[in-house]
């Protein structure tokens, strides 16, 4: 029996170095290529490979395709035809060879000899791997080996990459395992299927994204594998997820209508914890004199700000609004306008000023002669016609005639119950012109105390044909 066991192990490591020898190429006129399409099998089925045979050399070559060294085992390409390949120079055939056991191997690896030999003297051995499983897997136990390689510590801000090792440790095919995760966040559940063949390694990437605002605190994390409806082994990993206190996002959403400015301003928080933060905008001084907002003002840095204090919870928004109005100054600008306009439109085009001095006093603290003069000048810029002035002197005074009345006679002096009216005539008036009226009036009887003079009045037309009318200042004379 020894003798047996050794000249297996021999043929098996023959067998072994020829495979590494014919992956290396198959000579200098050939390459071959020999590509598994079905090597896991239990018996009575057949391992499938396919094969690519080139020339490389100058002439043309024939192959032929045997095998007389694997033992327990028929191998023949397919279709049998292609056991005789011709190949001209340059030139690439592709065939199978399908294996399959004639003897009931134990399950196991088995390496099958196969040989090509050319017409110009070359031979290959070339040895096709066999996976043989048992013709009744299903009394093998499901058995696997599992690591896991996670960051423990979770930044709610960022995907955690996750790696899981499998490997099946028999020959019971798991190409229908299904891994769950199953955790307290909805995120992290999922599920995903795995084809694990018998004594099979797979290595699994993934990603677990959590939400941004995934609260503080522990978390369990369970890696279910299923086979067939049942959980064959449970994996169980423990999970940190970090505080997270970022200040609060703003994000300011602008609308303007005629000067005036609506600012939406959206508070988010966007940490996973309750926060009551400020939320700061920048706001110049000249449009914090035009807001209006629930927010108050603070300058930080020489930067003014418009302000809110907002608690949020985690991922939740606040909004807030505040209102910039300019119109005010245009309504300014608008009055005062409208004033001057008014103004200039009801004011007089012509001005009088009426002015007193005490010419002479006979009695001690009387009053007996008074000179007036007025004063006139026109102010517009246009040439004024038909001017009438028209001063009033009290009854208590007359006007004196024997005196020189000024640069400008009176067109009339007449007599009116409040006293004496003066009244002189201007056809003219000349633009920015100016004229001084001067007369005298002696009181009828010496005056003690205070003596009024009353308004003096200008008449001029108008470019509708009406008449228009100036006014003097009141004077108060003191004995």
């Amino acid at each position: 029996m020894r003798w047996k066991v050794c000249l297996n192990v021999c043929l098996i490591v023959l067998i072994v170095l020829l495979s590494s020898f014919a992956a290396s190429g198959a000579g200098k006129d050939t390459t071959i290529t020999v590509t598994p399409l079905q090597d896991r099998i239990s018996f009575g089925e057949s391992a499938l490979y396919q094969l690519r045979l080139t020339n490389i050399g100058r002439v043309q070559q024939k192959y032929s395709l045997y095998s007389l060294q694997s033992r327990g085992w028929n191998v023949d390409p397919q279709p049998l035809s292609d056991k005789i390949i011709t190949l001209l120079p340059g030139k690439t055939y592709t065939t199978k060879i399908r294996a399959q056991p004639v003897t009931r191997f134990e399950p196991g690896i088995y390496y099958v000899a196969f040989s090509i030999d050319s017409d110009s003297g070359q031979s290959q051995e070339l040895s096709l791997k066999v996976y043989l499983g048992s013709e009744k897997p299903i009394e093998y136990l499901p058995t696997i080996r599992v690591s896991l390689d996670l960051d423990k510590i979770v930044n709610p801000r960022q995907s955690i990459a996750a790696t899981l090792f499998l490997e099946n440790l028999n020959a019971l095919d798991l190409s229908d395992l299904v891994v769950k995760v199953q955790s307290a966040v909805p995120e992290f559940n999922q599920a995903f299927p795995v084809k694990l063949l018998p004594l099979d390694q797979k290595t699994l990437e993934f990603t677990l994204t959590p939400s941004k605002h995934l609260q503080p605190k522990d978390y369990k994390l369970f890696f279910v594998f299923e086979h067939a409806g049942q959980t064959i082994k449970v994996l169980e990993q423990e999970l940190t997820v970090a505080t997270l206190v970022p200040e609060f996002e703003v994000a300011v959403e602008e609308h303007s209508v005629f000067f005036r400015k609506r600012f939406i301003i959206n508070i988010t928080n966007n940490g996973n914890v309750l926060n009551t933060q400020e939320a700061k905008v920048p706001i110049s001084f000249f449009s914090s004199l035009f807001t209006n907002s629930d927010g108050f003002l603070k300058t930080r840095g020489g930067q003014r700000y418009l302000a809110w204090e907002v608690s949020l919870k985690p991922g939740e928004s606040a909004t807030v609004q505040s209102i910039t109005n300019y119109r005010l100054i245009l309504y300014v600008i608008a009055i005062v306008l409208v004033l001057a306009w008014f103004y200039a439109a009801v004011q007089a085009p012509v001005i009088i000023r009426k002015k007193a001095v005490t010419v002479k006093s006979e009695d001690e603290g009387t009053l007996s002669e008074i000179k007036v003069t007025l004063e006139v000048k026109n102010r517009s810029r246009k040439l004024l016609k038909d001017l009438e002035i028209i001063d009033l002197v009290p009854a208590i005074a007359n006007v004196e005639k024997s005196l020189e009345l000024g640069t400008v006679k009176p067109k009339e002096i007449r007599h009116a119950k409040q006293g004496t009216k003066v009244i002189w005539h201007l056809p003219e008036f000349e633009v920015h012109e100016q004229r001084l009226i001067t007369y005298n009036i002696r009181a009828k009887l010496n005056i003690l105390g205070t003596f009024k003079l009353p308004r003096a009045e200008v008449h001029y037309s108008k470019r509708n044909g009406k008449k228009g009318k100036a006014y003097s200042n009141f004077l108060n004379l003191e004995s």
